[in-house]
């Protein structure tokens, strides 16, 4: 069961997206933007690097959700 809502859309090749942006992100976990890159910065949520790109899976996302329900972030 995914504890976030990220909705990956199809392209136009039939693809569904895996990856995220912070700002996608922070709308799934109704915080800011800044927020996220402050918890990707300090290793709270992690990411995937793509040369300079940030970007989150789904999988991401729910490791961070479960860590704060088991440290009470």
């Amino acid at each position: 069961m995914s504890a976030l809502a990220l909705s990956p859309q199809a392209t136009g090749q039939g693809l569904s997206r895996s990856l995220f942006t912070a700002e996608e992100v922070a709308l799934a976990l109704a915080v800011s933007e800044t927020l996220v890159r402050q918890l990707t910065l300090s290793g709270d949520i992690p990411c995937r690097r793509i040369g300079r790109l940030v970007r989150y899976t789904q999988a991401d996302v729910d490791a961070f959700v479960s860590g704060c329900d088991e440290r009470g972030y």
